[in-house]
């Protein structure tokens, strides 16, 4: 197979030539140098979308990457003229490896994307991505054998409000994630909070002025080194979609948990951002799973049912609203840690779900009794 380059980024010419997937790389700077039984990787630097229309590509298999940033609709738009042309959209914020994954996966369909990252994120704020989170990195370290590292990488916030918080955030780590200084697991560890012998947690980010500043090649490099250190890494992307946080996170994944609950602002606010940021960057609906959490079984919300009609997402579990939600942060506690039975055993269903996936034993020694009715569905 032929490759036919029209961009000038020598970092991603090179790592194409060295994964071998084609039988020659050639950069070139026009569509008609292209050969027909060839491969074509565009770049939107050399050739703006709004002309992607005007060029009759003839039968050729096309790449298109986007590596300015746009604004969500626009990406929206990019993406439906690509589909309109069969044209494969690569998604911005992506680094270099991620883009040649992209183009090889496409080219070998077999080929499934299997890691240790599991990703927790929402689409509006306070309905408890960060405790979901929390609490069943809490049941995977008391129930496996394994190392669980949680990444608190929401930038808006520091997801630290349940903890007795020892360690460092996002914008204290952040000069090292620029750097790639990170030289030893005994120094990359040092950087978290240690809850317990296998339970490592790093911050999110406090400073304001950051929110936006993480760039792409930091969170990969955090993200990459928290694969070869951990047995498991869950994180919380939070519920801002436009940045490189949620971009890597979710690219990153094994499994993709949306957390919901019964606000109808939530539900809107989920098929919108599909509709302009997540779809574009390539995201279907199945490639989620939903969790409802702070459910109340009361005849004026939406029932799960309800939910799933509106949202069209798998539903994992739900997750019944919890006495302690206050408390937990009055006594910086993991809600996990109360004895809340019904809580207990939908966060084990999470977690048991996100064991299996990577090839863990979940000894659940924890005798819960059944609820005698599932919430919502009557």
């Amino acid at each position: 197979m032929k490759l036919f380059v029209m961009s000038s980024d020598e970092a991603l010419i090179n790592k194409i030539k060295e994964r071998k997937v084609f039988t020659s790389v050639q950069q070139i700077n026009d569509v008609e140098k292209a050969s027909k039984d060839g491969y074509l990787l565009i770049s939107d630097r050399v050739l703006p979308y709004s002309e992607l229309s005007t060029i009759e590509f003839e039968n050729k298999k096309v790449f298109y990457m986007l590596e300015n940033q746009y604004k969500p609709q626009l990406e929206s738009t990019v993406k439906a003229i690509c589909n309109s042309k069969d044209i494969y959209l690569i998604p911005p914020r992506l680094v270099v490896e991620q883009i040649v994954d992209f183009i090889d996966q496409n080219l070998n369909l077999a080929m499934v994307k299997k890691t240790n990252i599991i990703t927790f994120f929402s689409s509006v704020s306070n309905i408890g991505t960060t405790s979901t989170c929390l609490s069943v990195g809490k049941a995977l370290s008391q129930y496996t054998n394994a190392k669980v590292g949680v990444l608190l990488l929401n930038a808006w916030d520091s997801g630290t409000d349940q903890l007795n918080f020892k360690g460092n955030y996002m914008d204290q780590v952040k000069s090292k994630l620029a750097s790639k200084t990170i030289s030893s697991e005994q120094e990359f560890l040092s950087q978290f909070h240690m809850v317990n012998h296998n339970l490592y947690i790093l911050g999110g980010n406090r400073d304001t002025k950051m929110e936006r500043l993480f760039t792409k090649e930091e969170i990969n490099y955090l993200i990459e080194h928290s694969k070869q250190t951990f047995d498991v890494v869950l994180v919380d992307a939070g519920s801002h979609f436009d940045n490189a946080n949620m971009v890597q996170a979710l690219n990153e994944s094994n499994l993709r948990f949306l957390i919901m609950n019964q606000q109808t602002k939530a539900i809107r606010k989920f098929n919108q951002f599909h509709r302009d940021i997540l779809y574009p960057l390539g995201y279907e609906k199945e490639d989620l799973l939903m969790i409802i959490n702070q459910f109340e079984d009361l005849s004026h919300l939406p029932t799960t049912k309800d939910i799933h009609k509106d949202i069209d997402i798998p539903l994992l579990t739900t997750i019944e609203k919890s006495e302690n939600g206050m408390l937990s942060e009055i006594e910086r506690t993991v809600l996990y840690d109360y004895e809340d039975v019904g809580y207990k055993q939908s966060i084990n269903a999470v977690a048991k779900s996100i064991a299996s996936s990577v090839d863990l034993i979940f000894n659940d020694e924890l005798q819960l009794p059944r609820r005698r009715k599932i919430f919502g569905i009557l």
